[in-house]
């Protein structure tokens, strides 16, 4: 039985706490772009990660599977926040950035995308160790 992508949508909501997001969305086509930007990035699973109709994948993943792309999705979410407020501080002078507080919401968005992504090669490497084969290392 194949996995369905609504199982990896909510497990990037969980993640993130953006009413607009579920209000602009209703047709799944931003979290379904996230979730293609994602797949690429996560080049070590061992299962087929192709999508069938928009509506599931081929394979069934696992739970750690699903929290891996979920947290891509997390990371691709952000990144487009980041890029624009990187224009705004450069349409802006840094006197006005500042008095904002716009320089604060980026150098946090930031942050929080850099620990996100530190947390996302830290899975990754658990899950490629945990289902690699170590004897066709020889």
């Amino acid at each position: 039985m194949a996995t369905k992508i609504e199982e990896i949508y909510d497990y990037f909501l969980s993640q993130i706490d953006d009413p607009v997001i579920l209000e602009i969305d209703e047709d799944d086509s931003l979290k379904f772009r996230y979730l293609k930007n994602s797949i690429p990035k996560f080049h070590k699973c061992k299962k087929n990660l192709s999508i069938i109709d928009k509506v599931s994948f081929t394979d069934d993943l696992s739970e750690t599977e699903i929290m891996i792309l979920g947290s891509l999705m997390v990371v691709e979410y952000y990144n487009p926040q980041i890029n624009n407020l990187s224009l705004l501080k450069q349409s802006m002078s840094n006197k006005d950035f500042v008095m904002t507080s716009q320089a604060n919401h980026l150098a946090g968005l930031r942050l929080l995308r850099t620990e996100k992504k530190n947390e996302i090669n830290k899975f990754i490497i658990d899950y490629t160790y945990n289902n690699g084969d170590i004897g066709a290392l020889r």
